[in-house]
């Protein structure tokens, strides 16, 4: 096992600028991410060999990442990259694939997992050919892979707009965007942009484009049903409520290869729920945020939390509150002085404030909506792990199983390979139309590892390397 003063989970904007922070003030760090890269999913890189017809530069805090980049490349800061973690064990043990590194036992930890996009059921979701938006921009940004076909765009908030123009750059054949909230109501949740005129110019340069190249906005629209046999044909669409409920007879049929949706993001707590953090249950965004202190500490002792695994909040903030526990992680190891620590603290809180104009915007446009729960049928796929229909759901619920976990244990919903990402926000939606405010926000989960898909392989080679140990030690006696 493998000892460290920090370790950071993620490589994402939160995690870079608690990394960068703590080692500068020296403490032995070390950051863990999936990637081959560092930067997490907004800064995500392309591989080497490969690139875009048009860069994505443009589309990123490129100078942010940078100087973040050039922070952890001069630190003592070490890079697990490609590195997987799939447990977090009691005394904060941290479970990896590397088998340089299987076991590391940090003394401070911080989640820093950023967040995954709102999963939205309805007839028809599961075919080949549908898919998150957020999907199709890490092809985009790591692979250069550009969805074939006639491609359509629904969901609600600025992502639809900033990845169709993305994709039109290079190349794809956009047929249309559905936004889910009316014209009027579009214009005022974008009235908090004109705080930032770079971002509300980046705006403006999007619409300008899908103007130019004639893509048709429709609002207060959406996707009713994905029609298809082997794959996604036929979308039908239909005009939608102020709740986002489908509007009976506005039915009509568009041709399309592929359709990607998004209807915001939720903080990813897998990790955190593996390490037995309290929670939250926010009906806001279906799903649960961890508790924490000022300065991110959550309820489980030295174990904290950063950037959009918290709320919604965008690169800035993340930055931020990385550099918060950074700090923390620093006074806490005895490096800094409380003094030193709040004075820096408070600066940084300060500049956090200072940004969470958008953070509210952010929770004013992905609001959660009940009507999305209208475009459910009986036979429609709720768990796509499992295959667990909204039938089955229901029938468990009338026979007086009103709660996640009893749920799970009846239908399996929420025990495949995505643990529950997917089908979780969906059955909050349903428990919330029969359970009070005061029941559902203790609505929670148990988290199991391995939290993604593990080789048996792996566990295999670590049971015959304990053996392998044992048998050198007891021979040692």
């Amino acid at each position: 096992m493998k000892y460290r003063d920090f370790v950071v989970i993620g490589s994402g904007p939160a995690a870079l600028g608690a990394a960068a922070t703590a080692s500068s003030l020296g403490v032995e760090t070390t950051l863990i991410g999936e990637d081959a890269q560092i930067g997490g999913q907004i800064f995500r890189q392309m591989a080497t060999p490969l690139k875009v017809q048009e860069p994505l530069a443009e589309f990123q805090n490129q100078k942010l990442f940078r100087n973040l980049k050039r922070e952890i490349s001069t630190s003592k800061v070490q890079c697990l990259n490609k590195t997987l973690v799939w447990n977090i064990f009691d005394d904060r043990i941290i479970a990896t694939d590397d088998p340089r590194d299987p076991l590391i036992q940090a003394k401070k930890i911080l989640i820093a997992e950023g967040a995954y996009e709102a999963p939205v059921a309805f007839p028809g979701w599961t075919l080949p050919g549908v898919m998150t938006l957020g999907g199709v921009q890490i092809l985009l940004k790591s692979q250069g892979v550009i969805p074939k076909g006639r491609v359509l765009i629904a969901g609600t908030g600025p992502l639809l707009y900033l990845t169709a123009s993305q994709l039109l750059k290079n190349g794809a054949d956009i047929i249309g965007i559905l936004e889910a909230s009316s014209f009027s109501e579009w214009i005022r949740n974008s009235v908090p942009l004109w705080r930032s005129l770079d971002l509300l110019g980046k705006g403006v340069g999007y619409l300008a484009g899908l103007k130019k190249r004639q893509v048709p906005i429709s609002f207060g629209a959406g996707v009713k049903e994905a029609l298809g046999s082997d794959g996604l044909e036929e979308v039908v669409v239909s005009r939608m409520d102020k709740s986002w409920s489908p509007i009976l007879g506005t039915e009509r049929k568009l041709k399309a290869d592929v359709l990607c949706f998004n209807f915001g993001f939720i903080p990813s707590t897998s990790f955190t729920h593996l390490a037995k953090c309290q929670h939250a249950c926010d009906l806001h965004f279906r799903g649960w945020s961890p508790t924490y202190t000022s300065r991110y500490e959550t309820s489980r002792e030295s174990i904290f939390v950063a950037g959009d695994g918290t709320a919604i909040g965008g690169v800035k903030m993340a930055v931020i509150e990385g550099r918060i526990v950074g700090t923390e992680v620093a006074r806490q190891l005895g490096l800094l002085s409380e003094v030193e620590a709040g004075d820096r603290c408070l600066k940084l809180q300060k500049a956090l404030s200072r940004q969470q104009w958008y953070r509210d915007f952010m929770r004013k446009t992905y609001a959660y909506r009940a009507g999305l729960l209208a475009f459910l049928t009986d036979e429609t796929i709720v768990c796509r792990c499992e295959e667990v229909k909204l039938k089955t759901i229901n029938q468990i619920i009338e026979e007086g199983s009103c709660h996640i976990e009893k749920i799970k244990r009846l239908t399996r919903l929420g025990m495949g390979r995505c643990q529950g990402r997917f089908c979780h926000p969906t059955l909050l939606g349903i428990l919330a139309q029969r359970l009070s405010f005061e029941e559902m926000i203790t609505e929670d989960f148990s988290g199991r590892p391995p939290v993604k898909p593990m080789p048996l392989r792996f566990f295999s080679e670590m049971a015959s390397s304990a053996l392998k140990t044992d048998e050198t030690c007891k021979e040692n006696r």
